[in-house]
């Protein structure tokens, strides 16, 4: 058994493997409320049976590490808790239900029609040739202040 996860803050779980086994089987019972496909459903899904079958087949912690490739169980522990968290604010929040508003396009055009700039995830970035560099610019250095005459 480890004596520290050299993490700041984070303790050693003595009882990583049943804690892990635990959460995973209670986060597939929580995506029971999500739809069949969704696809956070299908992904968070395949991961967590993915991950318990890995906690499942093997006693050697460092082994599961290794496996899964997610930081140590202790981090594990932590990601399956927030994760768990999560799935009931979704729920409750019916991020899940059909979009039935403007098509996306339209919304696009109504906000450029207001004069409201978006970035599109679909568009790559360009650098702005409207915006002047500091080469494009003639800087002036302001007048050293004048002496006052008495």
């Amino acid at each position: 058994m480890k004596s520290s996860t050299g993490i700041v803050g984070m303790a050693v779980e003595p009882d990583a493997k049943p804690l892990l086994v635990s959460l995973y089987t209670k986060m597939l019972a929580e995506l029971e409320g999500v739809p069949a496909s969704s696809s956070y459903r299908i992904a968070v899904e395949g991961m967590t049976k993915e991950r318990l079958a890995v906690i499942e087949g093997s006693d050697d912690l460092a082994a599961i590490e290794a496996t899964i490739g997610c930081g140590q169980v202790e981090q594990l522990i932590e990601q399956a808790e927030d994760e768990l968290a999560l799935i009931p604010t979704l729920i409750a929040a019916r991020a899940f239900d059909p979009y039935d508003g403007s098509p996306a396009e339209d919304v696009l055009v109504d906000l450029k029609r207001r004069g409201i700039a978006l970035q599109r995830d679909d568009i790559p970035m360009r650098p702005s040739v409207d915006y002047p560099t500091e080469s494009e610019v003639e800087l002036e250095l302001p007048a050293p202040p004048e002496e006052k005459k008495e």
